[in-house]
């Protein structure tokens, strides 16, 4: 199999793109690679350049950086009739997985990520409803308990500025957590466009769930368009960490989130907790996972008082497992030790790991 390029240009742009994606063992063994190039008649008149990969052994544990390489050049024929590779084929096959941005500014390091991910455009319609589920602050304000306001602020207003019909926050909002914010108040329309969740609950099966069987969830989780993850990496004294997965209990009701505690050993019961949560996430997953990282409680979480860590990063992705794994490591954690992370993988919700996919960690203001 290969790929056919009607032009010399487009030979040219598919060599530049080759280049730009080299191949990556995992297992650190040679994977020799040759491309074999050949002109064939074209049946629309001409001639095509026809590339064909040849390799040594590869490894069945191909990262997905290689596996791109491999995909792309291997596994599709295009025709472009005279014209270069096209571009959204290249973009999606650079664009990574894992975006990092660190800066003391979490609303612009928020949107310098998302773009980088490709742009809310590629999450958000014209039209579309949008839920966004935040780590808010019911009982608790303390620093690093919760997300910080200019995170969903940058991905509200990015939401709108693609179009989105409406914006509907999970849970609802406090007034107090916009606070007195300049930010706040400079985005005042985006702030008062947010309309909180109507708090009805709705009665859910769980048809994968190992434990969890059924649950109340917040009717806008299942009915949104667009469902945006926007935890608050911290430390949780049960799941060790609190970040996309766990987040996902802002979207149950306070009577189901309740039966995630108390099992057979009474309450405490680590192992029910980890397993509800993972049976949770299969309901739905979010669309977009938006962490904030910045200042994070780094003991005695969920809600502190306890030490505090300072990453300054906003970390994204679509893979809630691949995106808290990375937040684990902020955390000096080993994610594959992580009890929760693994009942994830194991319902089939994500990915634990991430030095084999494309993680672009950067620099903002």
């Amino acid at each position: 199999m290969g790929m056919a390029i009607g032009s010399p240009e487009g030979v040219m742009q598919l060599s530049r793109l080759l280049s730009a994606l080299s191949p990556v063992s995992t297992r650190r063994e040679p994977c020799p690679i040759v491309w074999a190039v050949s002109r064939l008649p074209w049946r629309g008149g001409g001639t095509a350049v026809y590339w064909r990969r040849h390799t040594g052994k590869v490894s069945l544990n191909m990262d997905r950086r290689s596996f791109v390489k491999t995909g792309l050049v291997t596994g599709a024929v295009g025709v472009m009739g005279g014209a270069v590779v096209g571009r959204a084929l290249a973009a999606a096959a650079l664009r990574p997985d894992i975006v990092a941005v660190k800066g003391t500014d979490a609303f612009g390091s928020t949107k310098t990520a998302l773009q980088t991910l490709g742009g809310i455009g590629r999450f958000v319609t014209r039209g579309a409803r949008v839920g966004l589920l935040i780590n808010a602050p019911v009982n608790w304000w303390l620093e690093g308990s919760h997300t910080h306001m200019e995170v969903p602020l940058a991905v509200a207003k990015l939401c709108f500025d693609a179009g989105a019909r409406e914006v509907v926050s999970l849970p609802v909002l406090s007034p107090k957590f916009w606070g007195d914010s300049p930010l706040a108040k400079a985005h005042a329309s985006v702030v008062s466009s947010i309309r909180s969740c109507s708090g009805r609950a709705v009665d859910t099966k769980v048809p994968d769930g190992v434990r969890l069987k059924s649950a109340k969830l917040r009717s806008e989780l299942l009915e949104v368009d667009v469902l945006v993850n926007i935890p608050i990496a911290k430390h949780h004294v049960g799941a060790v960490l609190s970040g996309n997965l766990k987040n996902m209990m802002g979207g149950a009701d306070r009577e189901t989130n309740r039966t995630f505690h108390v099992g057979a050993d009474g309450y405490g019961d680590v192992d029910l907790l980890c397993q509800c949560i993972a049976d949770l996430n299969t309901v739905r997953k979010p669309n977009l996972c938006v962490a904030d990282a910045t200042v994070v409680l780094a003991t005695n979480g969920p809600a502190g008082p306890g030490d505090l860590l300072k990453p300054l990063k906003v970390v994204v992705g679509t893979d809630a497992v691949a995106v808290d794994a990375y937040c684990a490591k902020l955390h000096q954690r080993n994610p594959k030790d992580i009890l929760l992370f693994n009942k994830a993988v194991t319902a089939g919700l994500g990915r634990l790991d991430i030095e084999k996919l494309v993680v672009k960690d950067m620099r903002g203001a």
